[in-house]
């Protein structure tokens, strides 16, 4: 039966279908392990270490360090080391002003209507980066997160489990260090 089904004229058109089928097989794997993000590090001349995956921006301001600002889309970990003058950062809906030796994690994609922020060690002022009658700034230490969401105009202030912000932090560091592509969302 199969020696008939590949003999004569039928042969031809099926090796052309499965070598068609074969060719969009390869192709789609190609890009879909293309379109991965991978990890990147960026070190600044200030000392701040950025930890982030390739589908993030880190901008700092022309002059950097003068001024000491810096424009962030996407999700990172920064550490950032003890300078005279403090650390602006900037996201769609979030100014933060870092002051002294501080460690912390930003998602904060423009393309999504939230924002969080966790510190894991250091001192942190987040205020929102908009007009709102709802504009008083959160003190963040160690332990301390931010949540806000433009959509309904709403910063909430919670607590983050430090083992598992340093446990995570670890693994990110690593695997952004080492130029992994970024974990598929299950």
């Amino acid at each position: 039966m199969l020696t008939a089904l590949f003999a004569g004229k039928r042969r031809i058109p099926l090796l052309i279908a499965a070598a068609l089928l074969l060719a969009a097989g390869v192709v789609v794997w190609f890009i879909s392990a293309q379109a991965r993000p991978t990890g990147q590090v960026m070190q600044l001349n200030d000392g701040i270490e950025a930890f982030f995956y390739s589908d993030s921006a880190l901008t700092p301001t022309p002059g950097y360090p003068h001024p000491r600002q810096i424009t962030a889309d996407g999700e990172f970990f920064l550490r950032i080391p003890d300078r005279p003058h403090p650390l602006t950062l900037r996201t769609r809906l979030l100014v933060l002003t870092v002051t002294g030796k501080t460690a912390l994690r930003i998602v904060g994609y423009s393309h999504e209507a939230g924002e969080q922020v966790e510190v894991l060690y250091g001192d942190v002022l987040a205020r929102k980066s908009y007009e709102s009658p709802y504009s008083e700034p959160d003190h963040l230490g160690a332990g301390g997160m931010v949540l806000i969401n433009r959509d309904i105009d709403l910063m909430e202030k919670e607590k983050c489990d430090v083992e598992v912000l340093r446990s995570w932090s670890e693994e990110f560091m690593r695997a952004t260090a080492a130029g992994e592509h970024k974990p598929r969302k299950r």
